[in-house]
Formats: C-alpha cells, structure tokens, sequence
C-alpha cells in the first residue's frame, strides 16, 4: 500500500506499507541484515554507496554537538539520536527490532561533527543506490505497529486555519462579532501538489483490491434520489433494482460454485457489476471482500453481520438466520443457537474487531461504555481475554513523554 504525501517546505514523498509472504518473512536477525543495513560502509571499497549514505542517511548532529538541531525538546533528540552500538540485530521482547551497530571506527564529517553508526538511519543499500535519496526502510512485526502504520498513511490530506479580520476599522465602535465568519477551516493545497494533480499522478495505490460488502436488513436497504423527484416514483424504481446483498442471494440460486462460500469470500470467485447489480463469474484478478464494519450497539444488524461470516450459499434473508434447519425469529436468537454470543462473546468479538482499526485509547473507551451501559453479564472475563487490546499503546505512549531511548 502506498500514500505519496506533500509537505508544505518540500518535494512530495511517499510512505509504502508492504506485507511480505508467509515463506519471505524476516523471523531473525540474520534476515533483517539481507534487507536493512544502519552502518556507514567502508568509504575505499564501496566509495559510491558511502558517499549516498553520508548524504541521505546521517541524522544529526544533534544533542550536546548541536542543540539547535530541529529534532531537539527538552534538550534530547526526540528521535532518540544516538542510538546504542549492537553487536548483531536482535528482536526485543516488544517485538521491536535493534539494528546491528557496530563500532566499527569509520565516521563521516557533517558540520563539524564526526558521526558514526549511531547516526544512521536504516536504510537498503540496493534502494538507496537506485534512487539516490533519501529512502528510510523500517523492520515492523507487530500487528499492532502496522496498524498504527496504517492509519498515518490514511490520516488525509493537510489542513490550514485561518481567522479573517478587519484590523484597519476603528476598535471603539461597537459591531456584531460573527465568529463562524471569522473563523474557516480549509485544505492546503502546496504548488507541488496542483502540479502533481494536474499531471494526474497516482497518489495512493494497493494491492490486491479490497471490495467493501454492504448488507442491510429486510426492507431498509439505503435508497439514493435527487432532492426534486417524486418519492413514488423512487420507491417504484428502487423496487426492481437488487442491492449488492440481494445481488448475492441471486448469484447463488445460479452458481453453483458460490454455494459454498461466506459473503466475505465472495469476491475471490465473482465481481459485482455496479451498473448491472449482479454478482459475474471472476474470469481473471483476485480480491479480498470485507464486510461494512457495525458497531456493537446497532441492534439487530450487528448480529446478521456475526452470522454472515459463517453463514454461506444464502438464497433469502431467511437462509441467513436458519441454523440446522431451524429457522429463528431474529438473527440474535440464531447467534445464540450457534455459541456466537455465550459468556459475552459478542462483546469479546466487538473489540478484538474494533482492535484492527482503532487505536488503544478508543478501544479503552469502548469498553467504558459497555461498563456503563450495563450489558455485559461477566465484565472480568472480557477483560482478562481482552486486555492485552486494551492496554495497546500505553507503554508506547509513556516511553515517548518520558523520553525512554531504545524501542
């Protein structure tokens, strides 16, 4: 996945978010060194890649050699610069990698100063040569570091603020004081990246494609019209039309192959014609489906989505709630017919879901408002099997106001 983002002082970069293969993955130490390197290389046998490194790499000076430095607060670097010399790359128990550092006497001049490897940012040497810039390359094993990665690379496009005022009227008379006017929020827009949009550069990519599954409970599928159509004329439109759900209930009565997949599953077989509104045999690509997140306390819909995610080869709404040929009344009671809801599992579900895209804090608040709201029955167990969730965050969050070194 990749994001390029446009700073106000600069060029345009990018931040990309690869996940490698079960059979590439980087389990020890050895492997990070094939990818990642933090050292200064030997200036006489590799004089090209030295001299890249020492442009692009170096961080600092900073600290007592400079404490003007733009990464200075509260008179340490707030990157934690220098680092501590290593012997060999290891993963600590956080899960959090320490790069090989080794004293290994060669130093780069940079204003003044003599910097070492405790001064290089990790970097791959084969990147950095391509390219010639600056190309940071960063080991993540932790599900919940990507997903802090994830939400900085969706975090939006940059704002300013900015208060209109008339400073050449006279302050003495008395006038009407619209704060609303005064006060407007927009989006910055940098010459670079009106260029950019001009030229129509791609600014965020992935793969393999995600498709969002939307569903809806009998009857309350949402209904799109313009403000001046009659409402007759809608509802009788919207009649004939299927959603992409009833789409699904459709595509099974006809294929045969998607009987036996979930409506998450789907998309790895068939592709939703938008303009047509039914499910197609895939004839090439691959895809990922996803089904429309619900929160906990939206009734009845959160737990048809619980019983989607087993439920598979559905031809009616009534299928989706029918559990060993009985049919129930809600799609609470069939959750409950299949253990989806015993010993508060449904609360226990909610926040491991909750734990994929929101942060600590907001999944903490989550909790507080189940506790407040009195719905669940054994409280300690769902924080004993949840509380490593809930506690995500806290320990980052407190080495960084104490300005702890070293993770």
């Amino acid at each position: 996945m990749c994001i390029v983002e446009f700073q106000k002082r600069g060029l345009p970069h990018a931040h990309i978010l690869i996940w490698l293969s079960e059979g590439a993955k980087l389990r020890t130490g050895s492997d990070i060194d094939k990818i990642i390197s933090v050292e200064l290389s030997d200036p006489t046998l590799y004089p090209s890649l030295s001299n890249v490194v020492s442009n692009f790499m170096l961080h600092g000076p900073c600290g007592l050699a400079n404490k003007s430095s733009p990464c200075m607060k509260v008179r340490r670097c707030k990157k934690f610069f220098p680092k501590d010399y290593e012997d060999a790359t290891r993963i600590d128990e956080d899960g959090y990698p320490k790069y090989e550092r080794r004293q290994t006497r060669i130093t780069i001049s940079k204003k003044w100063v003599n910097l070492d490897n405790i001064y290089v940012m990790p970097y791959n040497p084969q990147l950095l040569m391509r390219y010639q810039t600056h190309i940071n390359v960063e080991y993540c094993n932790k599900s919940n570091a990507i997903k802090y990665l994830f939400k900085y690379v969706n975090k939006g496009p940059d704002r300013v603020s900015i208060e209109i005022s008339n400073h050449g009227k006279d302050t003495n008379e008395d006038e009407v004081v619209d704060e609303i006017k005064q006060y407007y929020d927009y989006r910055y827009l940098s010459p670079c990246e009106a260029v950019w949009r001009i030229f129509q550069f791609y600014i965020h990519d992935k793969w393999p494609p995600i498709h969002r599954l939307a569903f809806h409970l009998p009857n309350e599928q949402s209904i799109t019209f313009r403000d001046y159509e009659r409402i007759d004329r809608v509802v009788e439109r919207s009649e004939t039309l299927d959603t992409m759900f009833l789409a699904w209930f459709e595509a099974n009565k006809k294929y045969p192959a998607g009987r036996n997949l979930t409506y998450a599953k789907f998309p790895q077989m068939f592709v939703y014609d938008h303009d047509a509104r039914l499910w197609k045999l895939r004839k090439q690509g691959f895809a990922i489906g996803r089904l429309t997140y619900i929160p906990l306390g939206c009734g009845e819909i959160f737990y048809m989505r619980l019983f989607l995610t087993i439920q598979k080869g559905c031809t009616s709404f009534n299928d989706v709630k029918t559990f060993h040929g009985q049919l129930f009344e809600t799609f609470r009671d069939a959750c409950y017919a299949l253990g989806l809801l015993a010993d508060d599992k449904e609360f226990i579900d909610a926040i491991k879901e909750s734990s994929k895209l929101g942060s600590g804090h907001q999944l903490r608040r989550l909790f507080a408002t189940l506790l407040f709201m009195c719905t669940m029955s054994i409280p300690d167990l769902v924080w004993n099997v949840t509380w490593r969730l809930l506690a995500d965050g806290i320990l980052h969050e407190r080495r960084r106001r104490l300005q702890i070194p070293g993770f």
